[in-house]
């Protein structure tokens, strides 16, 4: 028999500050989370795997929204102080997460001498510290916008021909999803392995091939974000910025004036060695997307090739925010 409780899981918001940077794979969000955490007064970047899965759970409702806001706030209060007293954190020097990859890894080191309990808590509640957080596929549910208070959203953007022909090198809509290394949200459907995107059409999702899977699985995360800004209020849409990953490789001073002016930070000497790292700008060529678009022509059905033209035009019109 279910038994009835007036108690509920309950976890209080966010202290720190967080800045969202959120996309489909593949689409920058490493390459810009690391732009911004090159800004004065901002932490180094943040990925939980496991806090996505509160929002992938919920999109298959398989978990009640409040379980997964309780989840995320949770997640992030542990993640909060475990960065101010320097617990948990990547030493592995070429991974953006890493404190090698931030402008200033001394500061995690001097964490490392504090001593844990409330005042740690004390001393997150003075600093207002910023946290950079990468997230996939943020805008499938409401959920990040229900549980956090004092953050700003960004959304990135690439051109679906460049995002699709990325999937398919990575071979998302074939076996990667058997893989051990996977932290995506997987499905089991008579013995075979899915991503949950393919949820309410597995069967098609088997049908169909790997080339068509990426449209569709793009397609329908279009379809929800949609669905999800519809559900959002005015004062959350504010907190949510879209950047176009091919204009920031045109004209990253342009996009990093935005950034500066969407979180009123400055950049530092560390942003300018970024983008030079990181080889920015760049050149878009035109003729590598047009070889891309001849490739995927040949392999997708005219149905979804029509589709994917509609998604790049689509991208085309949309302006950054």
């Amino acid at each position: 028999m279910k038994k009835n409780y007036n108690s509920y899981p309950y976890a209080p918001k966010n202290i720190s500050n967080i800045i969202f940077v959120s996309g489909v794979i593949r689409s920058g969000k490493a390459l810009v989370a690391q732009i911004i955490a090159s800004l004065n007064g901002i932490e180094k970047v943040n990925v939980d795997f496991l806090m996505e899965q509160a929002n992938f759970l919920t999109y298959i409702k398989n978990i009640k929204k409040e379980t997964a806001v309780y989840f995320l706030r949770r997640a992030f209060s542990i993640l909060d102080y475990n960065l101010r007293i320097g617990r948990e954190i990547n030493f592995r020097k070429n991974d953006f997460t890493s404190i090698y990859s931030f402008r200033n890894p001394k500061k995690y080191f001097t964490n490392l001498r504090t001593k844990e309990g409330d005042s740690v808590v004390k001393s997150l509640k003075k600093e207002k510290n910023i946290i950079p957080l990468l997230v996939h596929n943020g805008l499938l549910t409401t959920n990040f916008f229900d549980a956090f208070d004092n953050y700003k959203f960004i959304e990135m953007l690439r051109n679906p021909i460049n995002t699709v022909f990325s999937w398919v090198n990575k071979d998302y809509g074939g076996e990667f999803y058997k893989s051990y290394r996977a932290s995506i949200l997987t499905l089991k459907y008579k013995k075979k392995i899915i991503p949950y995107f393919a949820i309410g059409w597995e069967k098609k999702y088997l049908k169909l091939n790997k080339y068509e899977r990426i449209v569709e699985m793009f397609i329908r995360y279009e379809n929800q974000k949609e669905k999800t800004l519809e559900q959002l209020s005015r004062k959350s849409k504010k907190n949510i910025f879209y950047l176009k990953l091919e204009d920031l490789h045109k004209n990253p001073f342009d996009i990093l004036k935005k950034l500066e002016k969407i979180l009123k930070k400055k950049r530092t000497k560390y942003t300018i060695k970024l983008l030079k790292k990181e080889r920015l700008p760049r050149k878009i060529d035109l003729e590598e997307i047009n070889i891309k678009k001849d490739l995927l022509k040949r392999k997708l059905s005219p149905t979804y090739f029509n589709k994917l033209l509609l998604l790049e035009k689509k991208y085309l019109k949309k302006t950054n925010a």
